[in-house]
């Protein structure tokens, strides 16, 4: 028992390790790279991010401003003053903002920092450059770029129809109780297709052998239905996340050469994680007459 419970920590501990960066977790690690170096009572000026819509680009600009003034550290000049002075100079700041341009704008408003940026696609994911200068010295504070998964939001704020996987083709493996006294070891053929972006059906061949049992010859055959709805993603994207699904089929167990039936059911917990047109997934499941399962499944989405 202690070896299964520590197998199912490191397979959650791995399905960590391949983490997705979405939007909103981004713009909370830029706020902190925008307050901390600060000085507390400075005052900022958060600019345009150039993107390809303008919905994304007032979502970065709103939530860094929103995050960054919860902090209490930093005062920020408000929008209606910004859009006082860009009437008044005749700028546009929507779109791409110079160096030079964004320096004037922010001596007028009083501002001792910058913030401003641009959003690019770049191989399947966004960069986002994040820049920061210090007004008085013109010298740049921060010029960083962080890299941005897509995700349903981000494509819905860039007016795009959010794309996700709908089919996914894998291979299993577990640790079950398809036994007599010991625990199988098997394998199998995984296949899902999602109605919904929150819920799938699929079929799936498993195969495991009792290979410790020495009385005893036990090889089973489980051909199933599945029924799985994903409760939550945490990085937003469709047909991912923590999911719990429902088995109905049959167990084929060859004891000993005899060939025995038996109705399966069971229910499976598990955590999809999308990593491009791949997916990692460990699981645990239990149910008649295998009682438990535990294992991790990987494949190719399309």
């Amino acid at each position: 028992m202690k070896r299964i419970t520590f197998l199912i920590c490191v397979l959650f501990y791995s399905f960590s390790c391949f983490a997705k960066q979405d939007l909103d977790s981004t713009l909370i690690n830029i706020s902190n790279d925008i307050i901390f170096p600060l000085e507390k009572g400075s005052i900022i000026c958060v600019l345009n991010f150039d993107s390809p819509s303008s919905e994304m680009s007032a979502y970065i600009q709103d939530e860094l401003t929103s995050l960054v003034a919860s902090s209490g550290r930093l005062k920020i000049v408000t929008r209606a003053h910004m859009d006082k002075v860009e009437k008044e100079l005749n700028y546009q700041l929507t779109g791409y903002v110079s160096d030079e341009t964004a320096l004037d704008i922010c001596q007028r408003l009083g501002a001792q920092s910058i913030v401003f940026g641009q959003l690019k696609e770049l191989n399947n994911k966004y960069n986002l450059q994040v820049k920061i200068i210090d007004v008085e010295s013109a010298a740049y504070l921060l010029f960083k770029s962080y890299q941005i998964d897509k995700s349903s939001k981000s494509e819905q704020l860039l007016g795009r129809a959010a794309i996700y996987n709908k089919a996914a083709l894998g291979f299993g493996l577990d640790v079950n109780k398809n036994s007599l006294e010991s625990i199988g070891l098997g394998g199998g053929l995984l296949f899902d297709y999602a109605l919904f972006r929150n819920f799938a059906i699929g079929l799936k061949i498993l195969v495991s052998g009792d290979f410790f049992e020495k009385q005893n010859e036990i090889f089973t055959i489980e051909p199933l239905f599945s029924t799985r709805f994903y409760v939550v993603s945490p990085s937003g994207e469709s047909v991912t996340g923590l999911f719990i699904e429902g088995d109905i089929g049959a167990s084929l167990i060859f004891a000993n050469s005899n060939l025995n039936y038996s109705l399966n059911a069971g229910i499976e917990l598990g955590f999809r994680q999308g990593i491009d047109y791949f997916y990692f997934e460990p699981f645990i499941r239990g149910g008649y007459p295998y009682l438990f399962g535990v294992g991790v499944s990987c494949g190719v989405r399309f």
